[in-house]
């Protein structure tokens, strides 16, 4: 009986062994499978990131661009503000001095 007791616990043992060893490799198929999926996510929000950077890079360059493009407009536009209104001076002179005579 004693034999019979032994054995019956050394094939229980051996069989929690077996059942401890499959649930640890299965927990451990996971844990990687997780760490994947992790290392992709991690890299698809980098790529996100990367791209949002950019976008945000070319939208500041156009702005500037843009702002830039405003400014010589604005400059242009009151240049030629200032020759109309040197050229409307100059008339004036010059009917003034036509009216002198």
């Amino acid at each position: 009986k004693t034999d019979a007791a032994a054995e019956s616990a050394g094939e229980d043992a051996a069989a929690n062994t077996e059942e401890a060893a499959a649930n640890t490799e299965a927990a451990a198929a996971e844990a990687e499978v997780a760490a994947q999926e992790a290392g992709a996510e991690a890299a698809e929000n980098a790529e996100v990131a990367g791209v949002a950077a950019t976008n945000a890079l070319e939208e500041t360059g156009d702005a500037i661009a843009e702002g830039t493009s405003n400014v010589v407009e604005g400059t242009a536009s009151a240049v030629a503000d200032g020759a109309d209104a040197v050229a409307d001076g100059a008339n004036d002179v010059a009917v003034d001095a036509e009216q002198q005579y």
